[in-house]
C-alpha cells in the first residue's frame, strides 16, 4: 500500500538516512525522467570532513515512491519537468527541486 502522497517526503528522508553508517551532511535522491519514463534513480551522500558523493543504493520501492511524489508534483504544470532533486540534511531539513534539461533558469522548488 502506498503512503500518502504528503508523507512520500518523509519516507525518502528516513530511506537516505537509514542507509547511511557514518558521520554526513546532506544526502541527495534524483530522480531523472523523460516522456513519465524513470530513467534513472540514484542517491548520494556528502560526509561532513569532504565534498565527495558518496553513492548509495536505491531500492525499486524507494524509485515507485519518488515517481509518485513527482508525477503528483507535476500533474498541473505547464512545464516539462525531467528531474527531480530531494535534499535532506542531517537535521531532517529536507527540500524539492524540479529542472528540465539545457535551461539554467528552469528551477521549480517545492
Amino acid at each position: 500500500m502506498q503512503p500518502d502522497i504528503k508523507n512520500i517526503p518523509q519516507h525518502l528522508g528516513q530511506y537516505l538516512y537509514q542507509q547511511i553508517k557514518e558521520p554526513w551532511l546532506k544526502a541527495l535522491l534524483i530522480l531523472d525522467c523523460e516522456n513519465n519514463n524513470v530513467l534513472e534513480c540514484k542517491a548520494h551522500f556528502i560526509k561532513a570532513d569532504d565534498d565527495t558523493q558518496h553513492s548509495i543504493t536505491v531500492s525499486e520501492n524507494i524509485t515507485k515512491l519518488f515517481k509518485t511524489l513527482f508525477d503528483h508534483a507535476i500533474k498541473n504544470e505547464t512545464e516539462n519537468w525531467q528531474r527531480a532533486i530531494f535534499t535532506i540534511t542531517r537535521q531532517g531539513q529536507f527540500n524539492l527541486y524540479f529542472e528540465r534539461d539545457n535551461n539554467d533558469e528552469s528551477l521549480l522548488m517545492i
